[in-house]
């Protein structure tokens, strides 16, 4: 009897070893499965990094922007006026009107006079007045002289106002701390 009840105790204790792997072996397998749900709930959820730029974005000239002054270099009275009028219903801040003060003879439509700091400026007064002629006269500032021709007709059309260059989000910046 005592084989008997031996046997029967190795056989109790088998099955709760049994029963005890199988239960930690369940609850593991629950552990990860909910490790692994939560891990692919956060990856899902979180912020994707998106491409960026620290370059600010470029905003085009406008003719608000321009200084002009708009002079006659022909024998046609008023005709320096009559332009300026145009230029400021196109949004130009015109600044002076009159006689042009080197008196050049200027047989072509128009120049644009200008020095290197109004270059942009001179551009788009010149894609206002497609005929005219860029002069750079190495002049300080960025103001503008349009001096009127012999050629002159009119304004060309309004060119398309361009849109700005940004097309990547602007990267957050970190300024250090002293």
């Amino acid at each position: 009897m005592s084989e008997v009840v031996d046997q029967d105790d190795r056989r109790y204790r088998v099955r709760r070893q049994r029963r005890s792997a199988i239960v930690i072996v369940v609850v593991l397998l629950g552990l990860g499965g909910a490790f692994y749900y939560a891990s692919t709930y956060f990856r899902d959820t979180a912020p994707k990094p998106t491409p960026c730029t620290t370059a600010a974005p470029v905003v085009p000239l406008e003719p608000a922007d321009v200084s002009l002054n708009v002079y006659n270099s022909t024998s046609h009275r008023g005709l320096a006026a009559a332009v300026a009028k145009t230029a400021t219903e196109r949004g130009f801040k015109v600044k002076a009107v009159g006689n042009d003060p080197l008196k050049a003879t200027i047989a072509q439509t128009a120049q644009i006079r200008f020095g290197s700091e109004g270059a942009a400026s001179a551009e788009l007064v010149k894609s206002h007045v497609p005929q005219a002629v860029l002069v750079d006269d190495k002049r300080k500032g960025d103001t503008i002289d349009l001096v009127v021709g012999q050629g002159w007709k009119s304004f060309g059309k309004v060119p398309v106002a361009p849109a700005p260059t940004q097309t990547l989000r602007q990267c957050p910046t970190v300024t250090a701390q002293n």
